[in-house]
């Protein structure tokens, strides 16, 4: 907003012949103005939320944890709810039998293959669910940690999250460490009888931080029964993940397996009434890609 929309072209024009007085309650006026206009232009669909992460008095000293305040996109904590979600039993088992195994499992795939609606799928059968998905912003790691914690605030309230304070000169990979440390301090004890799913989607935006290799080799270090962890990315990480799988704290789901197969596709089409020939039509031209047998949904050219 332009300052000679709020006050007029005269009175910026004698702004300068005005008393020292007069100046502070035009300059005083002007930041006002201009927070209002900023205020109004927020994006009212974005759902924000505040969270203040200092811990009230009657809580312990050891774990008082001050943070600045601090706003959180609520939506990138809850679970997704997709538009076109469909039972895929061949990998409910699949991830299963990987959980079941490793407590841990990375679902890899383009954009498009569907990795979120897996996720959204498994997830249904536990009592509790932290969902995170990363964006590039949150590369920094306090921005991280702080939506990471959030998602906990919201599945598990009843818990206690406030952690101890970050020491003066403590290297980014303390921090992580110590994050970490009492996180998984706090679930072990709420997870003694409720199972517990931790889901990373799009963990590769924060490939490149400094402090990503440290968080994600630490994530597997705790082996707690009720806790299990599910990561979603386009890529592998930037570092081998052959000692995470030979010592069975990993599994990988590779993209090969998001892919539908002709049975999944004639199950998804069923109310289309499309015949099996065109369904075969239809599961090569998208590779068994969700996001192209979406494209092709209206299915004109195959009728």
């Amino acid at each position: 907003m332009r300052i000679e929309q709020l006050f007029g072209k005269k009175c910026v024009k004698n702004f300068a012949l005005s008393s020292f007085s007069q100046v502070f309650r035009i300059m005083m006026k002007i930041v006002m103005m201009l927070n209002y206009s900023f205020q109004e232009n927020i994006d009212s669909s974005e759902t924000l939320l505040l969270f203040d992460a200092v811990s009230s008095k009657e809580k312990s000293p050891n774990l008082r944890c001050k943070f600045r305040d601090f706003r959180i996109i609520s939506e990138k904590i809850r679970i997704p709810q997709p538009g076109n979600s469909f039972e895929r039993p061949r990998l409910n088992e699949l991830l299963g039998k990987q959980i079941e195994q490793f407590g841990a499992s990375l679902i890899l795939g383009r954009a498009g293959t569907g990795k979120t609606t897996v996720a959204v799928n498994f997830a249904r059968d536990y009592e509790r669910v932290a969902w995170f998905r990363v964006e590039s912003a949150e590369s920094d790691w306090e921005t991280f940690s702080q939506y990471f914690v959030s998602g906990f605030r919201i599945s598990l309230p009843e818990a206690d999250f406030s952690f101890a304070p970050v020491l003066p000169n403590q290297t980014t990979e303390t921090r992580v460490l110590n994050f970490l440390e009492q996180l998984f301090s706090v679930l072990e004890k709420v997870s003694k009888e409720q199972r517990i799913l931790i889901v990373l989607d799009d963990l590769h935006s924060v490939f490149d931080a400094e402090w990503f290799e440290t968080f994600f080799k630490c994530l597997f270090s705790y082996e707690i029964p009720n806790i299990q962890i599910l990561l979603l990315s386009r890529s592998k990480p930037p570092f081998p993940l052959w000692r995470l799988r030979s010592k069975q704290k990993l599994g990988v789901l590779e993209e090969n397996l998001l892919l539908f197969t002709i049975n999944e596709l004639e199950e998804f089409l069923k109310s289309k009434e499309i015949s099996k020939e065109k369904i075969r039509r239809i599961h090569k031209s998208s590779f068994g890609r969700v996001s192209k047998i979406l494209d092709l949904q209206d299915f004109q050219s195959f009728r």
